[in-house]
Order: structure tokens, then sequence, then C-alpha cells
């Protein structure tokens, strides 16, 4: 079979939709390299990214019970034995290549490349496309089958999927990179008691911290949506919110869920910067208050406004803080002095306010890589 038919379009355009959700590098190939190994009938896929200067490898195989390490270094040892790899290094269209377009089965049969690698693992055909990187890096989808050898009709779907594919890995290395730079800001990130998730529409996830990550297993277990969104609770609840969307001050509506002693709260905010974003924090979870000593205040005055922030009377955090009731009205008064401010509201207000300025500074220093995937996507 050398044409598409009707049951490989639908196919494609699952694949597709599933491309549409933002992800890293490494969760995008978990993701979708089994699909497209189930679409062109491969029995091993993967997704490699090969410097043919340095010889480095990496990527990600499926079935992922095959050692990736091993088969990586044996690569590196025969690479120019790989008729696709010394051709692409010499141009390269972006088509879907097969080994068999350019050495007959007994001529591969004669390389080291096969006797080390291919015939080990009982593979005998292979076809690649590569997607568009910077060079010398060449980054590849592969397909392997022991049996027959790849159709046209195979590569016309990967030639089909191609320009998806590259906008999707594209998506995904800037995604991996504004992590790493977020991981990477002086540390303050992981001062902050808070969970950041920064939406794309009304409940799609475009970027979300580690913290809101296992925030949101945690109350949400199992929860059944579509992967890159959010449980339908928030999602509802997002959908009656009418916050504006230039203005970062307004009061902040807030969602609360429980599990036993522990409670989370998601605040909703909005800038021209970023668009929609939730702000989570846990009631009980270990946090610092470190970013609100910014403020003027002394470890322990930022620590108990810290508690008060999180809804907490003065004699939970007498408790918590093993003081007294009385060294906690005195500790509220220093700070509602320093502050300016004469309630408990007021003094929560610019608490808020600080840790929104400070997660909305960290975002910024990701150098406008969210910006990017906002309009890649």
């Amino acid at each position: 079979m050398n044409s598409i038919e009707s049951d490989d379009f639908m196919a494609i355009l699952d694949l597709v939709a599933a491309l549409r959700t933002p992800q890293c590098r490494e969760d995008l190939a978990r993701h979708i390299i089994p699909q497209l190994g189930k679409l062109l009938g491969s029995d091993i896929t993967s997704y490699n990214e090969v410097n043919p200067v340095s010889q480095q490898v990496a990527g990600f195989i499926y079935p992922e019970e095959f050692n990736l390490a091993a088969l990586t270094a044996t690569l590196q040892r025969y690479m120019n034995d790989h008729p696709v790899i010394v051709h692409k290094q010499t141009g390269d269209d972006g088509n879907a290549m097969r080994i068999s377009d350019f050495i007959s089965q007994r001529e591969f049969h004669d390389t080291g490349l096969y006797q080390e690698l291919f015939r080990p693992l009982g593979m005998e055909f292979q076809i690649s496309m590569t997607l568009p990187t910077r060079r010398p890096l060449i980054a590849a989808l592969v397909f392997n089958r022991r049996l027959s050898d790849f159709s046209e009709r195979d590569r016309k779907i990967l030639n089909t999927l191609r320009p998806q594919l590259t906008a999707a890995f594209d998506t995904a290395r800037f995604t991996s990179r504004l992590q790493k730079r977020l991981t990477r800001q002086t540390g303050v990130l992981e001062h902050l008691p808070e969970g950041i998730v920064v939406l794309d529409g009304v409940s799609r996830i475009e970027f979300w911290t580690k913290k809101a990550r296992l925030w949101m297993g945690k109350y949400f277990p199992g929860a059944a949506r579509t992967p890159g969104t959010l449980p339908e609770d928030i999602a509802k609840w997002l959908r009656v919110r009418n916050c504006p969307a230039d203005d970062i001050t307004a009061p902040d509506p807030v969602f609360k869920k429980s599990l036993g002693e522990d409670q989370l709260q998601l605040r909703l905010i909005q800038s021209v910067e970023f668009g929609r974003m939730l702000i989570m924090s846990e009631s009980r979870a270990v946090t610092s208050a470190k970013p609100l000593e910014a403020l003027g205040l002394t470890p322990r005055q930022a620590e108990i406004l810290l508690h008060v922030a999180h809804g907490c009377g003065n004699d939970e955090i007498a408790g918590r803080l093993h003081i007294s009731v009385r060294t906690v009205q005195k500790h509220l008064e220093s700070v509602f002095k320093i502050l300016k401010v004469n309630s408990r509201a007021g003094a929560c207000h610019l608490a808020h306010a600080q840790l929104r300025m400070i997660i909305m500074t960290l975002l910024m220093a990701a150098a406008g890589v969210v910006g990017f995937i906002s309009q890649n996507c």
C-alpha cells in the first residue's frame, strides 16, 4: 500500500491534535513516539539528536525496554556507516528517507553498523525524518522494522506530519529552556511558597512549576482530563471568573480544595505580559517567608505575615511557632506599622502583592520565552 487511506488521515488528525499541548522535549517524545510507531507499524521507534562533530547522541526510544545508552554508544562508533546520516551532513530537505534509498540490503549487511547494531536487534529496515535544528545537530525521528521495508505510504505520512512535528518539537525546546532558566534564577523561586501555572486560554496549561504539578497530583489524583489541561473543577471555576486583564492589583478570586488538614488555594491574576495565571498555595505546606522580608520586615515578622496571608488566626500561628498569642499580636502590631496598614486584610493584600511581584520578576527574567510559546502553539 503506497497511498494514504482515509483511516490514515484520521490517525494523522489525532496526532496533530495531541501535538497542540505544549510540553518539554522529553514529555513530548514520550507522548508522541509510541503513537507514531503504531501508525507506521514500527517495531522500534526513537527520537534522536545526533551531533556528528562531537559524536554525541541523545533521545528517547520505544519500547523503553531497549537500552538507549548502549544503542547510542554503538551508533556513535559506526555513525559514518549510516548512509542517511552521511547524506544529511551534505544537504537535507527534511523529507523522510530509508536506508534502502542509498544502498542495497546486501551492502547494508556488510557494514559494521548492521553487524553491531541492527543485527543484534533483529532489525532489517529503517526510515527516518529530520526536524530543523541548528547545525551541526541533527534531530531525527527513526522507525525500524524486522520483516518488511517501509513503503511510499509511510514516507508520505511522515512528510505530511513534518510541519506539525517541527512546530511541536520547536515549542518543546523553548518550554524546556524556560523551565531550566526559571530553575536557575538564584534559588529565589524555590523560596516562594507558591506554585505557578501560566494558562493559555481558559484551562490549557502553558507552563507550570514543579510545586504546582505536585499539588495538582495531590489534590486531584486520577482526575480525568486531557493532557495539558486543568481538572474540570478548576476549569469550571475559571470560566465564571471576571478579572480585568490589565489589573493585577484587583482582589484575587480564590479557589479552595481541602484534603484532610491541608488546603490548596488558587488565586487568579492576569497581566499584560503573561495573560492568565494561577498562583497556588497550601495552607499547611512547609514554606519560606523570605520574600516578604523585602517589605522591611524581620524574619519572624515575615513568617507571621505569611501565616496570616494563608488565613491562619493568632491562636493557630502561636501553636505552629510555639510562641504566645500575645507575642503574635505584638509582632502583628509592628507589621501593621511597618506596612502602614491598620488591618489583617490590608497586610494580606500587600503580602500577596509582594509575592506576585517576585513571581512576575522571575517570569520576566526568562527572556520572553513564554511569549514565544504563546505565539507558536
